[in-house]
């Protein structure tokens, strides 16, 4: 095979790439089988080289609206598939926190089976509710914002399409996982879900005759109420890190870009709550104490240091550490196998 013939195909591959990644999931195939056979028909019957086929179908953004009805949308379909099935994915995490959060309430002070069912289904109603209505909301928001900016950068009209600008098919090794994504969604919802919920789930619990009961949290419930906003909006900052990767799909300067200013919000963000907003609850170690019959713990006990600026600063650390490897891997493999 010949070398125009391998770069004829490429162009082809190339195209119908381009093509297809702005179509619904469920069209991708049909429609890549249609392309590639109208190229090579073009091409037989018109006997002119795929350049000048390509060419006259034109750019592929807008040669991928003839599958589509591109109305002025909210969300529009290059967004849609990915959006109905990142709610769909919350929903099902609300739903997990929701069990959980109705469990402990059901069991707290329950006594016979009816006062757990009761427990269970007016927490569990009211997490999925409210839980449910703010992840769509925050979800719904963010994708107009994709949308919206999708808007504004595939306008160019003073730039004139070329076959030969198309650009090259992603590397594997720059593609991220899709599955990853996900579970990394569902982990964040389920766990702000417990943590406005149910924080104190986070504690020390104890089995009595009345059902079991919470002993201490380890969070300052008396102020729980101003700071959950503040939670939920470090880990809405994290689910939108998540989005855009889920939607490009591969490492480059869009994902590198929204890696560094996430992690670099929420670090700051991390830094303010720990260190400014009492998150902890700073009997928590003396309740503790009293449950285990001791008075003191020793230097090598994490909780030792409850309660002091050298526990935040070690959470601070912690969380530092892993934004600057998260950064700093995203970094690496956008310049090293990314699209630029």
């Amino acid at each position: 095979m010949s070398e125009n013939s391998l770069n004829e195909n490429d162009m082809i591959a190339r195209y119908v790439y381009e093509v297809t990644k702005r179509v619904p999931q469920n069209m991708r195939k049909e429609i890549k089988l249609e392309l590639e056979t109208l190229i090579e028909d073009m091409r037989e019957e018109e006997d002119c080289t795929v350049e000048q086929v390509l060419e006259k179908l034109g750019n592929p953004a807008d040669f991928a609206k003839k599958y589509r009805d591109d109305s002025s949308y909210v969300i529009g379909p290059d967004y849609y598939d990915n959006y109905t099935w990142i709610v769909k994915i919350g929903l099902f995490a609300i739903g997990i926190s929701a069990i959980v959060s109705g469990i402990v309430h059901g069991l707290a002070g329950a006594k016979e089976f009816k006062d757990f069912m009761q427990g269970f289904m007016e927490e569990g109603i009211i997490s999925i509710v409210s839980g449910g209505c703010t992840m769509v909301g925050v979800v719904t928001i963010i994708f107009a914002v994709l949308e919206h900016k999708k808007v504004k950068v595939d306008i160019k009209p003073d730039t004139k399409w070329s076959p030969s600008a198309l650009p090259a098919i992603p590397d594997k090794k720059s593609l991220i996982s899709r599955t990853d994504s996900v579970i990394n969604i569902v982990f964040i919802i389920v766990f702000t879900g417990v943590l406005v919920f149910v924080p104190e789930v986070f504690g020390v619990f104890e089995k009595t005759d009345d059902g079991i009961k919470s002993i201490s949290c380890i969070f300052n419930l008396k102020e729980w109420n101003r700071i959950v906003p503040f939670v939920v909006f470090i880990f809405a900052v994290c689910i939108f890190d998540e989005i855009i990767k889920l939607i490009y799909g591969q490492y480059c300067k869009v994902v590198m870009y929204s890696s560094i200013i996430c992690n670099a919000i929420s670090l700051v963000s991390a830094f303010i709550l720990l260190k400014y907003m009492n998150i902890w609850n700073t009997q928590f170690r003396d309740e503790v104490l009293s449950q285990m019959g001791r008075t003191e713990f020793s230097k090598g006990d994490i909780l030792f240091y409850w309660g002091s600026d050298t526990f935040s600063n070690m959470i601070v650390s912690l969380i530092a550490i892993i934004c600057c490897i998260e950064v700093a891997v995203t970094v690496y493999k956008t310049y090293k196998y990314g699209k630029h």
